[in-house]
C-alpha cells in the first residue's frame, strides 16, 4: 500500500505503460512478474514473521543467511540471467557471510 502511495506521489506510474512495451517478454508477462513478486515478497514477510514467533529471531535471521546465496542462482536458473562477474562476487560474499 505504501509502494502505491510512492508510485503515484513521484508521478513514476506515467512512465508504468513504456516500460511494459518496452518489456521483451510482452506486457502480460510484465504484469504477471510485478504481480508475483508482490505476492512472493508478501508470502515471505509472512512466513518470516511466524518463524520469529514460533522459533527465534536468530533461527529466522539463520534461515534469511541461507537463503541470500541461493537466491541469485535460482534468477541464473529460473529466468536465464546471465550469471556476471558482480553476481559471483556477491554469491561468494554472502557465503563467506554464512560461514
Amino acid at each position: 500500500c505504501v509502494l502505491l502511495v510512492g508510485l503515484f506521489a513521484s508521478g513514476e506510474w506515467k512512465t508504468l505503460t513504456g516500460e511494459m512495451k518496452s518489456y521483451k517478454l510482452g506486457e502480460v508477462s510484465y504484469a504477471m512478474t510485478l504481480f508475483f513478486t508482490a505476492v512472493t515478497w508478501q508470502v515471505y514477510t509472512i512466513g518470516v514473521v511466524g518463524l520469529v514467533f514460533e522459533s527465534s529471531s536468530v533461527f529466522t535471521n539463520a534461515i534469511t543467511a541461507v537463503g541470500l546465496p541461493v537466491v541469485p542462482i535460482l534468477a541464473v536458473v529460473v529466468f536465464r540471467d546471465k550469471m556476471d562477474g558482480t553476481k559471483v562476487i556477491s554469491i561468494i560474499l554472502a557465503i563467506w557471510g554464512f560461514i
